[in-house]
């Protein structure tokens, strides 16, 4: 079954889910559209949409861009502020700030704050400490680090697959253009394509997870000139059974939102992610809601030169530390 985090997953094979534009281009929203309103700005007039061969142009930049992106986004490091509100009535609040470094592994995870709380300096050490351990251990990894790397390995090509399969998961409605101040407001307002996507019928999947393609509703903002892939709203608009119902469901009614902004030149990454999911795990109910703020995007490269940047942190911590 889908665990809870595999939804996020799948959430974040949303961002790729940008790419979208395959498929024929109709005139209408299709039964179960998300609705003009929703996360709606000033809809820009005297603009010709465009023809569906500047669509099918545009989807292949948008594809290589996608890609492009998801391959940058392995050497940059960034602070990620998330609010997470657990259980069926989400009664349980965890509000965490960490920082967020790419190593062979995975993410390396240094906590700043929680729930309004700076860490102690001992427990920020001993987290920049244990950074820096993990990314020797790259440098000579043994069995279980190998396979941590396998594993991770294999979610990025799972991901990459995503932005592929999303391409013929859905039919694209054109929704006109809108201008629109992206989330971390470093910008102007853009001039963004919008467009409505929902599941294409001739669409096979072949693993749960393109399954999951078939029971959303989503609306998309495209930067065109850039072809870089700036908002996504989608809607599960049917229940997601696995096993049958007897492992697991996730109800309707969820939502996921997500954001992109230019961080470097023709480089644009995360800045936001939020989703509302419900359901239940056998005959358990569960119930998570988060939201993620990503800013300070800094590229920091190999994992060689990101365990030099985080020893030189680490010796300056040791050189300031007052003797007893």
């Amino acid at each position: 079954m889908v665990q809870v985090k595999q939804i996020a997953g799948i959430a974040a094979g949303f961002i790729a889910l940008a790419v979208w534009l395959v498929g024929p281009l109709a005139g209408k929203p299709a039964a179960g559209s998300p609705s003009a309103g929703q996360g709606q700005g000033p809809t820009v007039t005297g603009n010709p949409p465009p023809t569906a061969e500047q669509i099918r142009a545009l989807t292949k930049r948008a594809i290589e861009s996608q890609h492009r992106d998801d391959q940058a986004f392995l050497q940059y490091a960034r602070t990620e502020h998330s609010v997470t509100h657990k259980g069926e009535n989400g009664q349980g609040v965890t509000d965490i700030i960490e920082r967020r470094v790419p190593s062979p592994a995975g993410d390396l995870k240094i906590k700043i704050e929680e729930n309004g709380a700076a860490v102690s300096p001992e427990q920020y050490r001993e987290e920049l400490e244990f950074a820096v351990h993990a990314l020797e251990n790259a440098g000579h990894p043994d069995e279980r680090y190998r396979e941590a790397v396998e594993k991770y390995d294999k979610r990025l090509h799972d991901r990459a697959e995503l932005v592929d399969t999303a391409a013929r998961a859905f039919r694209i409605t054109w929704a006109g253009r809108e201008s629109r101040a992206d989330s971390t407001a470093a910008h102007t307002e853009r001039t963004l394509a919008k467009f409505f996507l929902d599941p294409n019928p001739e669409f096979k999947p072949v693993n749960r997870f393109d399954t999951f393609f078939q029971h959303v509703h989503a609306t998309i903002w495209v930067d065109e000139e850039q072809a870089q892939f700036a908002r996504m709203e989608a809607d599960i608009a049917t229940d997601v059974t696995f096993g049958g119902g007897v492992a697991g469901k996730v109800y309707r009614g969820g939502r996921i939102v997500m954001e992109q902004s230019e961080v470097a030149p023709g480089i644009w990454l995360p800045t936001l992610f939020s989703y509302d999911v419900d359901g239940r795990k056998f005959l358990f109910a569960f119930g998570v809601h988060e939201r993620a703020e990503i800013s300070d995007y800094r590229r920091v490269g190999s994992a060689a030169q990101v365990l030099e940047l985080l020893r030189d942190e680490l010796n300056t911590l040791s050189a300031a530390k007052p003797a007893r």
